[in-house]
């Protein structure tokens, strides 16, 4: 038997040689790279049903059927090593008794009731790239290495670099990957991602998380007509459900699902394969299991429809799901499964990195990303506590960060983490008053209010320290806490539902970070980065960057804690920070070239060329006028080195000037952003940050930063009297697709307090004509829309809406 310790190290030992032959473009470890010739495949039909194994002509469920295995008895078929995946699921070429037939045995809908599985005839047979992984690395004295006799001409594609690959391409191709694969798009998390790709629901798609939370006080409640309520649960191929229960708390009474009609299938086609009638005495005992017995077969989709509630209640409340589920049918192992379908001249034409590749090649390199991958999530745990300690080695691994949403591991390690540290909210909300008009007139004047003190920021973190100890008052809460604070903002009308709150944080964040070049930032924390003002075309035209010369070292902190607070809920804060911060935040590494193009790219430039520039041009440019200092992003002129505004560099010393600057600017805003990750790591464990790519950071905090027309739809929902194909709805639409992005940002926000998504929309009729203005309660993100006639119309009035209605309910009697 092999040693456990042993086969971890040569599985560790593997993923530090591969990372670092990625960063130097050089071939691969060839245990990683390993095919088999062949396999040996045991099918067992299933004798009940009677189901026939159907062997094709092509890896197609369309194509012509050779052959077919009957349900009498056990077959033993020998198959190619290497497995073929597409949109029908994971198949296996023939190489006897029936030569080049193509047997589905891993399929992605259809639900299969045929047993599969790999035979060996000893444990030291390497048959997976795998087993080559763990006894070839793992330095065991006492034998030979093993010989890796595979399909060398497999081996060699994936083992050799591509010419022109780089490690950038790698990334790209990892965000390629799970832009274009549902399961690596999902939300599920906890125990759950184990099985699941994705849940969906027919209402509140924002508390589904609180169904894998495994917080009992968490909830998923829906919001409709009674008996309409449904959870659709998308699991992974070959998983097969064994107990599948909803929790329930049984003093939730009319809101317990009485009656509940479970199918199962495929999307399109499910038929029903339990129906269960619970009483009181199932709910006592908090947890209602849907099926009488363990299911035998795989099934994509199922689908739970509450038809009834107790004492004939309209809406239901889950307070999470159990699933115990086996995945022996699962034979092909997760590294392998690469659609081969998903790489087209189309699907890569807006992925510059890899348009000049071939199809083929993209999915070969897959292959390989997806099984460094494997190998991280095999040994997270262990690798994960030596990255910040690690100078070479598994520190390498963290160059690798991109590929971390190809680990299915990731999202159920982050998950736990978040779940040990969280707390218990405060037993009190505290109640803070926001004078608004007061931080307006300052940032209309900021002479009237030197010190800031006006604005919502500060007012907001001066009343916390008035009604909250830091002890209790730390935002490490768990996610469906979605309020922090009840405001009252003076001479407003405003009872806070949220509404209200999730409007403090709108206003914090543009007095952060402004969206609009025409309005002045009201507080030093951060200042418009070189990028803003330079006329040359670059895309980081909107970042923010700390300020070098700012000192509220406290603030900055705060502004970590707010950061963090929106991460652990599902709350934003839009902060246009440049991915040279976001990266120092997850502690990515960050380059001149790369990243600090984000903050100053025309520094990037001119440093870039000076680097490379001939004699010649050096002196007739910069001789006598180029000395050693340089502009930091505040406009402050520093010296590089002491007297350094009385020297000028020559041509000789250029390169020591160029590393001068890289090493200043880089650096100029450390303390800083030092001071933002302390907040945030007050709130969010590092090993959390450790697990996350910057972009991931980003959307969590900020919130998606584009909004297309197609997302904007996907978080519409329409009360009774409306639907998408409505004339009042259509204009709206088509009005809205003319907006920019900030527009429609404004929008969002005019109707829920939010700049970004995600966030769930309700549309609903408004009982005015064409000529009024829509209205929207915050509270309840509700808009209500009148009946516009034309495009035109509708677009001006949204857009006066979005720009100049953003006080909530000011029919109401003013704070005094």
């Amino acid at each position: 038997m092999a040693d456990p310790v042993r086969t971890r190290l040569g599985r560790i030992r593997c993923l530090v040689q591969a990372v670092e032959a990625m960063q130097r473009g050089e071939s691969l470890p060839k245990p990683l790279c390993y095919v088999p010739t062949q396999l040996t495949l045991e099918c067992q039909p299933d004798k009940l049903s009677g189901e026939q194994v159907e062997l094709h002509e092509k890896p197609d469920l369309k194509s012509p059927v050779l052959n077919k295995l009957m349900a009498a008895k056990t077959h033993l078929l020998t198959v190619k090593g290497f497995p073929c995946f597409n949109k029908d699921g994971g198949w296996f070429q023939t190489i006897k008794p029936f030569e080049n037939n193509w047997i589905l045995v891993q399929p992605n809908e259809r639900s299969i009731k045929t047993k599969f599985k790999i035979t060996k005839s000893n444990e030291k047979d390497i048959q997976s790239w795998m087993d080559a992984v763990e006894q070839c690395c793992s330095l065991q004295l006492s034998r030979a290495e093993p010989t890796l006799d595979g399909d060398e001409e497999l081996i060699a594609l994936l083992q050799n670099p591509l010419p022109g690959w780089t490690l950038e391409a790698d990334e790209e191709l990892a965000k390629f990957l799970v832009k274009n694969n549902s399961k690596f798009n999902s939300d599920v998390t906890a125990q759950g991602s184990e099985y699941l790709v994705k849940i969906e629901a027919s209402s509140a798609e924002s508390e589904i998380v609180n169904l894998m939370d495994q917080d009992f006080d968490s909830t998923w409640e829906s919001d409709g007509d009674q008996g309409s309520h449904w959870l659709k649960f998308f699991m992974k191929p070959g998983v097969v459900v064994q107990k599948f229960s909803l929790l329930v708390d049984p003093d939730d009474s009319s809101y317990l699902p009485r009656r509940v009609v479970v199918k199962a299938g495929t999307e399109s086609n499910r038929e029903t394969i339990s129906q269960r009638t619970f009483s009181p005495s199932d709910f006592s005992k908090r947890e209602l299991e849907l099926f009488p017995f363990p299911l035998s077969t795989y099934y994509s989709v199922i689908e739970v429809c509450i038809k009834a509630c107790y004492q004939g209640g309209i809406d239901t409340r889950i307070h999470g799901i159990k699933l115990v589920c086996q995945t022996a049918c699962m034979i092909i192992p997760e590294s392998e499964n690469v659609c081969e379908d998903i790489f087209t001249s189309e699907s890569t034409s807006r992925w510059p990195k890899l348009d000049s590749f071939t199809p083929r090649q993209l999915f070969h390199r897959s292959i390989l990303l997806k099984r460094v991958a494997s190998l991280i999530d095999k040994d997270l745990s262990y690798i994960l506590p030596q990255w910040q300690y690690s100078r070479g080695g598994l520190g390498a691994v963290t160059s690798l960060r991109q590929l971390w949403p190809l680990c299915s591991s990731r999202n159920a390690l982050i998950e736990q983490l978040l779940q040990k540290t969280t707390e218990k909210p405060p037993s009190d909300m505290p109640v803070v008053y926001i004078n608004r008009i007061a931080a307006k007139q300052h940032r209309e004047d900021p002479t009237i209010d030197p010190e800031q003190k006006k604005t919502v920021f500060n007012q907001l973190m001066s009343e916390l320290k008035k009604h909250t100890k830091p002890s209790e008052y730390n935002f490490r809460w768990a996610g469906h806490w979605t309020q922090w604070w009840e405001c009252k903002f003076l001479q407003e009308g405003v009872i806070d539902q949220g509404g209200g709150f999730r409007d403090s944080l709108s206003d914090i964040a543009e007095e952060l970070c402004p969206p609009s070049l025409d309005v002045d930032v009201s507080l030093p924390l951060f200042i418009r980065s070189p990028n803003q003002s330079q006329d040359s075309s670059n895309v980081y035209r909107d970042a923010y960057t700390p300020n070098p010369s700012c000192e509220q070292f406290a603030k900055y902190s705060f502004v970590g804690q707010l950061m963090g607070g929106t991460f652990r809920s599902q709350e934003i804060l839009v902060l246009s920070l440049p991915q040279f911060i976001w990266k120092q935040l997850v502690g990515e590494p960050v380059t001149w070239t790369r990243d600090f193009v984000s903050v100053d790219s025309a520094e990037v430039k001119l440093i870039d060329s000076i680097e490379t520039m001939e004699a010649s041009i050096f002196d007739s440019t910069f001789a006598e006028v180029l000395n050693f200092t340089t502009v930091l992003s505040n406009g402050k002129t520093v010296p590089l080195l002491p007297g350094g505004e009385d020297r000028y560099v020559t041509y000789e010393d250029r390169l020591e000037y160029c590393r001068l600057v890289k090493k200043v600017r880089m650096s100029e805003s450390q303390a800083q952003i030092s001071a933002i990750k302390e907040g945030l790591t007050q709130v969010v464990p590092q090993q959390v940050l450790a697990l996350l790519t910057w972009q991931e950071l980003e959307v969590k905090v900020c919130g998606s930063p584009e909004i297309s027309i197609e997302e904007l739809k996907k978080s519409a929902k329409y009360d009774s009297d409306l639907s998408p194909t409505s004339s009042n709805v259509k204009v709206m639409w088509e009005a809205l697709e003319g907006f920019t992005n900030e527009e429609r940002s404004r929008f969002i926000r005019f109707i829920t307090g939010r700049r970004r998504l995600p966030t769930t929309i309700y549309i609903d009729s408004a009982d005015t004509g064409p000529s009024s203005l829509p209205t929207s309660a915050t509270c309840s993100n509700a808009l209500y829309l009148p009946s516009y006639t034309t495009v035109e119309q509708a677009a001006s009035k949204l857009r006066y809406a979005a720009y100049n209605c953003v006080a909530i309910d000011t029919d109401m009697s003013p704070i005094e």
